[in-house]
């Protein structure tokens, strides 16, 4: 009867930094997760020890009426859940990371009069956001520029990304991270990572520059996603130079550390992440990410630190080879030590048993 929810699932971009305010918010108030059985959350929530619930949620295809029927029904069937849920435990309140699931608890949490936090990671707020943060009794984001996509922003904390503890503490140890990972202390390091999931896309142009890699004298590390992991190993054992490979990492903060450059996808935490450890990257945002938000958080990082944006639709080897050149050379790596990205999991929670207390 005292739970929190937290409707946050789909990718680790939202289930990561659900998980660190979870882990605040657990020490005053038991926390249920609400997600669907397609996303990543049916595995890591479970192993992070919190309860999760199901229910039937899904977007929009407008452009397939089959779909767009599959649409109505699921979120028909899911609405009904989620009222299910509010009856059954009767939270005290609800933080909503976004999608469609975050829309219907939210139906929910307005109509029970819970209060409802609002958390946005992206520089351009996504569609479900926008319209719950007019509910909301807080709506956190990142950086100010993230702020001015809400229309009331009377209600908007402006705190930093609530970014994993344990990958920030790998700040400033490149030579520990190079020895745990077997690398050359004395070789660069070219980090490829395309998101929780991976890309397969970034992984084959990659692929095809790898002959090139070997002339810049980069060693690597691949995350490649589940997809393309087998077809990585068998590349990797035809080069002679350091080239690691794993299909997921869920604490990449050693890999970051070992980071000369970076290849990456431009979701919320990656972009926040490489900010944080001050690495130049070639960002690729994904082109059917929602409202486009990857590209909005490439363009804000590009502004920060040495970044080049490469479109996915026209990405060639020429293009991606050209950009690790262009950024080879720098050694810029800076730690910012931003105190509102290490600590702001634990101040959103603050915020949140704060209200709830209140309300008693």
């Amino acid at each position: 009867m005292n739970e929190i929810f937290i409707a946050a699932g789909g990718t680790g971009g939202h289930i990561f930094p659900a998980l660190s305010i979870a882990e605040h918010l657990s020490r005053d108030y038991p926390v249920r997760f609400i997600g669907t059985k397609r996303g990543m959350e049916k595995i890591l929530v479970p192993q992070a020890g919190f309860s999760l619930s199901f229910i039937r949620a899904r977007g929009w295809n407008r452009t397939s009426a089959l779909d767009f029927l599959r649409a109505f029904g699921d979120n028909i069937i899911g609405l009904m859940q989620s009222g299910y849920l509010f009856i059954k435990f009767r939270p005290r309140a609800v933080l909503v990371f976004g999608s469609y699931v975050s829309l219907l608890i939210a139906f929910w949490a307005k109509l029970f009069r819970v209060p409802i936090f609002v958390q946005e990671q992206n520089i351009r707020p996504g569609f479900a956001n926008r319209i719950i943060s007019r509910w909301s009794k807080k709506t956190f984001v990142p950086v100010d520029e993230a702020a001015q996509g809400f229309r009331d922003r009377n209600q908007i904390v402006v705190i930093g990304n609530p970014l994993r503890e344990e990958v920030l503490d790998w700040q400033g140890k490149e030579k520990l991270a190079k020895e745990k990972l077997g690398l050359d202390p004395q070789k660069k390091t070219l980090l490829i990572i395309g998101g929780s999931r991976g890309s397969h896309l970034i992984n084959q142009v990659f692929w095809q520059v790898l002959p090139l890699i070997e002339e810049l004298k980069f060693q690597i590390i691949h995350i490649t996603g589940e997809e393309s992991y087998q077809e990585a190993k068998k590349k990797s054992a035809l080069y002679p130079f350091p080239y690691l490979v794993y299909d997921f990492y869920p604490n990449p903060g050693i890999f970051y550390a070992a980071a000369d450059l970076v290849i990456s996808r431009s979701g919320a935490n990656v972009t926040y992440e490489l900010f944080c450890f001050g690495l130049p990257a070639v960002l690729i945002p994904f082109g059917d990410a929602t409202e486009g938000h990857q590209l909005f958080n490439a363009q804000w990082l590009m502004e920060k630190q040495p970044v080049v944006v490469l479109d996915e639709k026209n990405l060639q080897p020429e293009s991606l080879i050209q950009a690790i050149r262009d950024l080879s050379g720098l050694t810029i790596k800076k730690i910012k030590k931003n105190q509102d990205f290490r600590f702001s999991a634990a101040r959103i929670a603050g915020m949140i048993v704060k209200e709830i207390r209140r309300r008693k």
